[in-house]
């Protein structure tokens, strides 16, 4: 899996949001961060930064192509909550749009807000996948 495929899978899921927008970083003139996603709604931007740890053994050669996709046992869907401007309601509608739309690719996820100690960014999510790729989907400003 690389960023810029996560990335897209992000915006897809995002154009199915009713009352939703997205835009790749690139094309909001964000360059903080190379690869994510600023989502609008309702007048509201929220940024969702992408951050991918590969798969063990994998390399990145000369070439970002991305590896062939490795289907599995697909995790429970999310029910997608109304949007509101909300932080915790954008992540669990993106989150969830992308868990709707995944074809089996993704093993888990979980939700940072959901935790009982959330990290230091507060709303994101860690995406494993079934090659064993990690994504972390983070909330910045």
């Amino acid at each position: 899996m690389r960023p810029a495929r996560v990335q897209q899978l992000l915006l897809d899921a995002a154009a199915a949001l009713p009352g939703a927008s997205a835009k790749a970083f690139a094309d909001t003139g964000h360059t903080r961060h190379p690869y994510g996603v600023a989502l609008d709604i309702g007048g509201r931007t929220s940024r969702w930064q992408v951050a991918l740890m590969s798969a063990p053994g994998e390399t990145w050669g000369t070439g970002n192509d991305d590896p062939a996709p490795v289907l599995g046992e697909k995790p429970p869907t999310m029910e997608i909550p109304a949007l509101t401007g909300d932080l915790a309601t954008v992540e669990h509608a993106l989150i969830a749009q992308l868990l709707a739309t995944d074809p089996g690719e993704i093993a888990s996820v979980e939700l940072y807000s959901d935790q009982t100690s959330p990290p230091a960014v507060g709303h994101g999510a860690t995406i494993e996948w079934h090659d064993g790729s990690r994504t972390f989907v983070n909330h910045v400003r």
